[in-house]
């Protein structure tokens, strides 16, 4: 098969549109040039690549089978312009990371903490829930996960770099305020906040008392962990947050935490990535940065967090 990167490139692209139109705007061609290479490549494979069901277009299965190995020599071609300048005494090249939605505090902090020693590498973050980012892992969608509930059914490199420490809370007039070595069963007397079904830290919570035979039996489900501030300052209950989540409410006064029997529970925060992939010189250096500096990053992002040391596992 005789194909050539351009009409590769202009598949990719058609693929990703699902559009000829939108194909030719983002290379500046005209509908007709794009077609043109389309079909040119459709008789180097052998096979349709495209099918139109009533005006709508779709990949054929040699056309998916094409798109993933586009995704491959793409990502290959990538990594060798990384290398190649990495080489030469640069990092250059693109970056992107997926994360849950309760890691979103922080990792700002720790692309930051990264850019400030590779600033020519091109950061992009994803944040979204995490059956998302199990989604996104499993195919293959990014060069990182930052994750705590790592998944157990798929192979996977993982590289432990950060605790995470989640403390029950409460607002300032709560009767639990003030009070020292609160029984865990005295909490699931009170309405508790929660997040959605998929939420790592919500798996993480209920794991937890279940541990200790324990059930969560009032519940309200809120949307995100602003959401659930929001809630148990208005008094609408309590919940379990992660201290990256609530330094500011907690240096303001705004919400209480309360020393309970068992707690915190202290996650770890980890990159993850399929066991089978090979990290662009990016990803790795990405990875390399945070291993070697683990305390120094450690202690600068607890500065950021009020100023105190994170609790060790």
């Amino acid at each position: 098969m005789k194909m050539t990167l351009r009409q590769l490139s202009l598949f990719e692209c058609v693929a990703r549109h699902m559009s000829y139109t939108k194909a030719a705007e983002e290379k500046h061609l005209t509908q007709p040039a794009v077609s043109i290479q389309i079909k040119q490549l459709e008789e180097h494979v052998g096979l349709p690549l495209f099918e139109y069901i009533g005006k709508k277009l779709y990949l054929t299965d040699a056309g998916r089978e094409l798109q993933q190995a586009c995704h491959d020599v793409f990502q290959r071609m990538e990594n060798l312009e990384m290398a190649l300048t990495q080489m030469k005494g640069g990092m250059h090249g693109n970056l992107r990371i997926a994360t849950v939605t309760s890691a979103k505090y922080f990792a700002p902090h720790l692309i930051g903490e990264f850019n400030r020693h590779y600033p020519d590498v091109d950061l992009s973050l994803v944040v979204t829930n995490r059956n998302n980012v199990v989604q996104r892992l499993a195919n293959n969608e990014d060069d990182l996960v930052l994750m705590a509930q790592v998944p157990r059914d798929m192979k996977l490199k993982v590289y432990p770099i950060l605790d995470n420490p989640m403390f029950p809370v409460v607002a300032p007039g709560h009767p639990l305020a003030g009070q020292k070595s609160v029984p865990i069963e005295a909490l699931t007397q009170e309405r508790f906040l929660t997040r959605e079904q998929g939420s790592g830290s919500r798996k993480a919570i209920e794991d937890h008392f279940k541990e200790h035979g324990l059930k969560l039996e009032q519940t309200m489900e809120l949307g995100s962990s602003e959401t659930i501030k929001q809630g148990v300052m208005a008094g609408l209950g309590i919940s379990v947050l992660s201290r990256f989540s609530m330094a500011l409410e907690l240096a303001t006064g705004c919400l209480v935490d309360v020393d309970v029997d068992s707690f915190p529970i202290v996650r770890t925060w980890c990159l993850v990535h399929p066991a089978e992939k090979r990290l662009s010189p990016a990803a790795q250096a990405f990875v390399d940065y945070f291993l070697s500096n683990e305390g120094q990053v450690k202690e600068a992002i607890s500065n950021r967090f009020m100023g105190a040391e994170l609790p060790h596992s």
